[in-house]
């Protein structure tokens, strides 16, 4: 009997190739994802240019870039919560779709209400693929590929990302600003066919396997906000650590999303560059610097740790002090190479805090809170970080410059991080023991 059981099951498994097809198809999607939403710093000098442009003011290219993420803050749960219930493929498929042709459309705008719009439903589009991706990969692969083959996956951000600042800013300056969304956009809609042409695999399709080792299916690990919501943030409210991580989030995740949004118009203005060429850099020093800062920080985090309870968020500590003079002294130089060294040494230092600050979570928070725990963190490290940053910048940058708007707020910020985190070594360690406590208890 046994042995029939097994057969059925893996006769219910996901092929090889069904595999490979699914992880291409999504690997493909998710630098898509990270294209289109770079595409637009890398443009924006020109599209707001008054001659080449639409005549945008520093304040209304703000708004783009806070447009995209307010909604996709947003909508990132509903639309989790419909990768759990509905065909995965086609969420996929369908939410590729719209992102794609919104950023089409975006070629084809007039003025500043057609493209806030369109950059609006991009953020619709791009909120739902992330939830259903993961559990699409945590059903097609088991558990022994399951971690590199999201390691390789997650890559494609970087990958992404570098696409977006690169090729945007290259094809902006040879061939016009409208086709740099073309450049980016139509791959999306052919993209979204072959998804819907993946298979559906079963639900749980290792999950017998799963059940025996203890591993945790990968969508668990992404986070999202579980059941009985209102009930755990009561609970989450006696984690002062908790929320001292949430504040820190908030403060990194506006110094990221303001500067990644501003760095290619803010060397355009500085310096004197093309579009292209700002957008080269700006795509090499965000993903160098990110690589190296996130790679570099989980492993000095993991060093520290292992030597005091507080050593991962003294990590993240370190960063954000280190980087937030850095920041400063950069944005005072004016010769090119020099201002790209002491920038980029200050965002690898700023990303040091990445995997740190979300392992502390999992520290000092219990496995039946976690998910939900990471996903109300994440919504408010967007919506009041990364979401408000190019909105609050530009609405400086209206009245003063840019490069005084980068001045007052991303080293400000970094170092109110800091702070924050200087009171979190207070409580960290006692509310790691007290998890541990919870634990213990609930063993038999």
């Amino acid at each position: 009997m046994a042995k029939i059981r097994s057969k059925e099951n893996a006769s219910r498994l996901p092929s090889a190739g069904q595999a490979r097809f699914a992880f291409s198809i999504l690997f493909l999607v998710n630098v898509l994802n990270y294209a289109d939403r770079y595409v637009l710093p890398a443009i924006l000098p020109r599209i707001a240019d008054p001659k080449l442009g639409l005549g945008l003011t520093s304040f209304e290219q703000g708004l783009l870039g806070s447009s995209f993420l307010v909604v996709y803050g947003i909508a990132t749960l509903p639309l989790g919560v419909w990768a759990d219930r509905g065909v995965r493929k086609n969420i996929v498929s369908f939410c590729v779709a719209i992102w794609s042709v919104a950023t089409v459309m975006a070629g084809f705008t007039r003025n500043f209400i057609q493209i806030f719009s369109v950059r609006a439903v991009l953020g619709i589009g791009e909120a739902g693929y992330a939830p259903a991706s993961l559990s699409l990969l945590g059903d097609f692969f088991s558990k022994a590929k399951r971690g590199r083959i999201l390691s390789y996956w997650s890559a494609g951000t970087l990958i992404g990302a570098a696409v977006g600042f690169t090729f945007g800013g290259l094809i902006a300056d040879a061939f016009g600003w409208r086709y740099a969304f073309f450049f980016v956009g139509v791959p999306g809609l052919i993209s979204a066919f072959l998804a819907w042409r993946m298979s559906e695999p079963r639900r749980g399709a290792y999950e017998n396997e799963e059940e025996s080792t203890g591993e945790i299916p990968a969508e668990v690990v992404h986070g999202g906000i579980g059941k009985d919501f209102w009930g755990t943030v009561q609970k989450l409210r006696s984690i002062p650590t908790y929320w001292i991580l949430v504040g820190a989030l908030v403060f990194s995740f506006f110094t990221i999303g303001g500067t990644s949004f501003w760095l290619p118009s803010y060397l355009v203005d500085a310096f004197g560059l093309k579009v292209g060429q700002a957008g080269v850099i700006s795509g090499a020093v965000l993903v160098s610097s990110g690589l190296i800062g996130t790679v570099g920080g989980g492993w000095l985090a993991d060093f520290a740790q292992r030597r005091r309870q507080e050593g991962r968020l003294f990590v993240a500590t370190l960063g954000f002090l280190i980087g937030a003079p850095l920041v400063l002294i950069a944005l005072f130089i004016h010769v090119l190479p020099l201002f790209i060294a002491v920038f980029t040494f200050a965002a690898i230092s700023l990303n040091f805090c990445t995997g740190p600050l979300n392992a502390v979570i999992q520290d000092v928070i219990a496995p039946e809170m976690r998910a939900t725990a990471v996903g109300l963190s994440l919504l408010l490290a967007h919506l009041l970080g990364d979401a408000a940053a190019p909105s609050v910048i530009g609405a400086i940058a209206n009245n003063l410059s840019l490069g005084t708007a980068l001045i007052l707020t991303a080293p400000t910020f970094l170092f109110l991080a800091g702070l924050v985190c200087l009171l979190g070594l207070r409580t960290v360690a006692r509310d790691m023991q007290n998890m541990q406590k919870h634990l213990q208890k609930k063993l038999p």
